[in-house]
């Protein structure tokens, strides 16, 4: 565990068929697979002893289902918020990433230029930046957030908390579906450390 207090938790969505098909998701109201329902559950479990306060949640249905299998746990409502929306990647929604990647990369180096059907990295960017620096101010007084949201949104916080603003959103990830990050506050400055589905698997709380 990281030093200072844990103020937040990023919860990617658990899988879809466009995930294990390795395709682009975007904003394809795409729901989970049965792989994704039981990794929802497995993080519900890991975070069953964690003190949430509340839960935010992107409004679409792989992240929306996750959320509130967590909720159950807690006896939470899930608060939705489009700004916890992925990178609208447009018309390269549901097509093969490794066919499409060369594609794709032209809007990441042309950061300005919408994508037919989507939104440009640009707007992308300013709008996550946007978001977390309000959210996690706000958790810090209203208690422990878990937010659930989807692979961009995870690189654009670490991206926000490390004053990174060279954002690519859909190039690597740091925690595989149904994965978690903690969010920890210093006094000066967030640190986000994964937890829960990366290389290292720490124990919530401790047992």
């Amino acid at each position: 565990m990281s030093n200072g207090t844990l103020v937040g938790l990023i919860l990617r969505h658990g899988s879809t068929l466009l995930n294990e098909t390795d395709c682009y998701r975007g904003w394809s109201h795409v729901p989970l697979s049965d792989e994704g329902i039981q990794q929802a559950h497995a993080a519900a479990k890991y975070l069953q002893k964690a003190p949430i306060k509340q839960i935010i949640s992107s409004p679409l249905p792989r992240a929306k289902t996750t959320a509130e299998i967590v909720a159950a746990k807690h006896s939470l409502y899930v608060h939705q918020d489009g700004s916890l929306l992925p990178w609208h990647v447009g018309v390269f929604g549901g097509l093969d990433r490794d066919q499409n990647n060369d594609a794709l990369r032209l809007f990441v180096h042309s950061p300005y230029v919408c994508i037919p059907g989507g939104e440009s990295l640009e707007d992308f960017e300013q709008r996550q930046f946007a978001f977390w620096k309000e959210a996690l101010a706000n958790a810090r007084t209203t208690g422990l957030t878990l937010f659930v949201a989807h692979t961009s949104n995870c690189v654009a916080l670490v991206n926000c908390t490390e004053g990174n603003e060279n954002v690519e959103p859909e190039i690597g990830h740091s925690v595989e579906p149904g994965g978690i990050e903690a969010i920890y506050w210093d006094g000066t400055r967030y640190r986000v450390e994964p937890i829960f589905g990366g290389e290292e698997n720490a124990v919530f709380g401790g047992s």
